[in-house]
């Protein structure tokens, strides 16, 4: 039989589909760079698996997809893949899911790995289907004690009551965004009944639950939480965010990009109240390896804004520039992340 080799999947049925090819574009490189045996285990956007064959410069662009020839068709067994053409069976080590949004990111994906007894990086089924409700990961958080931004989710059936419920009970400006997605797609700012209306129409084509929280001005505070080979989760410093655009939007993430400042101009209790926050938020939600954390801080008091059990990777990403700081560069993050994927087989 074969030798074990970790598998790397990217893509998935998901709007943060592209999202997850540039991380994959980001950690299969460093994997060769360090000799890591492994297999690139694309999912198309209907969730099919396909081993790719092809060099890792043609994943972060997509354009791997227009060459039908470097993916084969297989499936995902109980401790590996069968190839379609061959029958022929590849055992995984373990799985590193380079994927974000979607059913990749919610638990499903988890839940899926579970039963085929492959071992995975990150958190398992629960924390990320808790993280992935934005409302829900709320609503945890703050029976806990950790603070959050005042708001409500509802699935909206009528828009015009739903308009009429936001004004009673939070005001202008609000902030929109689907409950359960991410990297900022369908989300934006309200300041009035139209914007309104507008914002919750454009919600609707990402998610039917729409979380709806009263818009926070302050300093946007990123912290990542990464365990240690022994298992010790271990907050980063705190990293703050900087972008020209009304929020910190897709096109801040993943285009023109954002400027952040690593570590923060933080007074030292507060940023070590941030840690603090960002361990007990990552206890309460039972996230598992590592997450990222982000904070609002308004008047010098922090609130929890999101928490991402699978953040991204990329070279734009937040959480690789925090876990340098932390003392953990690129090459021995992905080291690390192939020892939680395998159980501490590299």
């Amino acid at each position: 039989m074969a030798r074990p080799v970790l598998g790397v999947l990217f893509g998935g049925k998901s709007n943060e589909h592209d999202v997850s090819l540039l991380s994959a574009a980001a950690i299969l490189p460093e994997l060769d760079r360090q000799q890591i045996p492994r297999l690139a285990l694309y999912l198309d956007r209907d969730g099919n698996p396909w081993l790719y064959g092809g060099g890792t410069g043609a994943i972060g662009d997509g354009s791997f997809q227009r060459d039908p020839s470097l993916l084969s068709p297989v499936d995902l067994v109980r401790g590996g893949v069968i190839l379609h053409k061959t029958r022929g069976f590849l055992p995984l080590s373990g799985v590193f899911p380079a994927v974000h949004g979607g059913s990749t990111e919610d638990g499903r994906l988890q839940g899926h790995l579970d039963c085929l007894s492959i071992s995975y990086a990150g958190s398992g089924v629960e924390a990320c289907a808790v993280t992935m409700n934005k409302a829900l990961c709320k609503t945890v958080l703050s029976a806990s004690g950790i603070p959050v931004a005042d708001g409500f989710a509802e699935t909206v059936d009528d828009a015009a009551d739903t308009v009429r419920r936001v004004e009673g009970a939070l005001g202008y400006p609000v902030f929109v965004k689907p409950a359960r997605s991410g990297s900022s797609i369908g989300a934006g700012v309200a300041r009035n009944r139209a914007e309104l209306s507008e914002r919750i129409e454009t919600a609707q084509k990402t998610d039917r639950l729409l979380l709806f929280e009263r818009q926070i001005r302050g300093r946007e505070i990123e912290v990542g939480v990464l365990e240690t080979e022994a298992g010790v989760p271990v907050a980063t410093p705190p990293g703050e965010l900087f972008y020209d655009a009304g929020f910190y939007d897709y096109d801040a993430k993943y285009g023109v990009g954002a400027g952040t400042v690593i570590p923060a101009d933080l007074s030292p209790s507060l940023s070590l109240r941030l840690r603090d926050l960002a361990l007990l938020a990552y206890r309460v939600l039972g996230c598992r390896h590592f997450a990222r954390i982000d904070f609002f801080v308004s008047g010098g008091e922090p609130i929890v804004n999101e928490v991402n059990a699978l953040p991204g990777l990329t070279e734009k990403s937040m959480f690789p520039r925090l876990a340098a700081a932390a003392g953990v560069p690129f090459p021995a993050l992905v080291r690390r992340f192939v020892a939680f994927a395998t159980g501490g087989v590299v």
